[in-house]
């Protein structure tokens, strides 16, 4: 309790109006997204597609990122990141409503008929760039108007914005398709519950964007602020070398292998392991968002106490062991562990970003931080694809276990390999 308040004094202390609004940007937008991750594996089953179609989606909206991660950095260092939220945000609301609209009828194009599967995948990838593209842009966005010994922290409360808010978009996505299904007249778990209910995906991503315009006013009285901040970025080169930059893309790898192994089907897991209705699910998914929400707000204590690089490592360690425990067959065993692997995950990732922005030049973060976001998108995207083929023939328990061991040499290669952290 003590280390929470501390945060938040620090939190009311280092605020402004322009982080206020990137916060509650942020919300909205994890509201959006939560929405999404919560009923588009039960909306693909309703149109009668199983577990390795929704790999295979999860792979279509992680490639994204691989093809797009490295471009959407460099043009967030040339346009400016704010620019690019608007983009972003706006691409990913359209998408989404363009993605519902799909009937069940092929497009007859002159290269040939285009199934509603493909036309799904093609929208849903363009839907994971436009993804990307807004997570990428808040970082070095928020990291332009706060001081640098305020990252690790600022990044905490900023995660625990968008993933807190996931526990009400979890338990309200839940509630949807019933409501829905209750004044349409139809199945809660029918296609036209899930469709309707998919639609405050857009909404949501919609209003993600309003919080943003006030920041532009505040950003361009922003240049005095440079000063405070060159102390730290001149004790790095002017521009650091490609292959330093690479350093960021292992640690990242890894950790989205261990991601896209289970969380793309963590509904799909307690609904088909557990026979939880759609209910039970939203709440288990939300309870995993709230403790996701604490541990990014922890972040910020630990690091102070260890340092920005151990506590990284130290929190991906111990993730491991929490997914080992989601092997015994006991419901409240794998909620408790589900909540405390969530928990850490919440904590390392702001750590992880906080490293990536200390440890290079102004210039290049967001070309490194769209390296990290792609390789954690590449590892996401080939496990989330084989995770589908493999629970087909020996269930979730081989998911786990690789799982755990990705989060287990993600932890080693955070702390081997020789970041410049200059807080530490």
């Amino acid at each position: 309790m003590v280390t929470l308040r501390s945060q938040w004094r620090e939190f009311l202390a280092g605020g402004s109006p322009d982080v206020y609004r990137i916060l509650l940007h942020g919300m909205l937008f994890g509201m959006a997204f939560s929405i999404s991750d919560m009923l588009f594996n039960f909306y693909l089953q309703s149109l009668g597609y199983d577990n390795a179609v929704a790999g295979q989606m999860q792979s279509v909206f992680r490639l994204a990122g691989v093809m797009f991660g490295v471009p959407i950095g460099m043009v967030i260092d040339r346009v400016g990141a704010q620019r690019m939220l608007y983009i972003g945000i706006s691409t990913y609301a359209l998408c989404w409503l363009g993605l519902l609209l799909i009937g069940d009828a092929p497009l007859v194009t002159p290269f040939g008929s285009l199934s509603s599967l493909t036309m799904i995948s093609i929208v849903y990838f363009v839907i994971g760039a436009a993804n990307m593209t807004t997570y990428t842009a808040v970082v070095p966005l928020l990291s332009t108007i706060i001081e640098p010994q305020q990252r690790a922290a600022m990044f905490g409360i900023n995660a625990a914005a968008s993933t807190m808010i996931g526990f009400v978009g979890s338990i309200f996505a839940g509630l949807l398709p019933s409501w829905v299904g209750y004044i349409v007249g139809v199945d809660a778990t029918s296609e036209t519950a899930y469709r309707t209910a998919l639609y405050c995906v857009s909404i949501f991503g919609i209003l993600a964007i309003i919080p943003l315009s006030g920041v532009k006013r505040a950003q361009k009285s922003q240049p005095a602020p440079t000063t405070s901040t060159e102390p730290v970025v001149t004790a790095v080169p002017t521009r650091l070398p490609f292959t330093r930059l690479l350093l960021f893309a292992a640690p990242s790898m890894f950790f989205g292998i261990a991601g896209g192994m289970f969380i793309p089907f963590q509904n799909l897991y307690f609904r088909q392991e557990f026979n939880a209705n759609d209910g039970l699910v939203g709440l288990s998914i939300a309870l995993g968002s709230l403790a996701m929400g604490i541990g990014s707000i922890m972040g910020g204590p630990l690091s102070k106490r260890m340092g920005v690089r151990r506590a990284t490592a130290l929190s991906r360690f111990m993730a491991a062991p929490m997914m080992f425990l989601m092997l015994i067959p006991q419901f409240y065993v794998v909620s408790a562990a589900y909540d405390l692997n969530r928990a850490l995950v919440g904590l390392t990732f702001p750590l992880f970003s906080a490293l990536v922005m200390q440890s290079v030049p102004l210039q290049q973060r967001g070309t490194a931080t769209s390296m990290s976001s792609m390789t954690w998108s590449l590892g996401w995207a080939g496990s989330a694809i084989l995770s589908g083929y493999m629970q087909q023939s020996s269930g979730f328990s081989v998911v786990v276990i690789i799982s755990g061991i990705s989060y287990m040499i993600s932890a080693l290669l955070v702390q081997f390999i020789p970041y410049t952290d200059k807080l530490d």
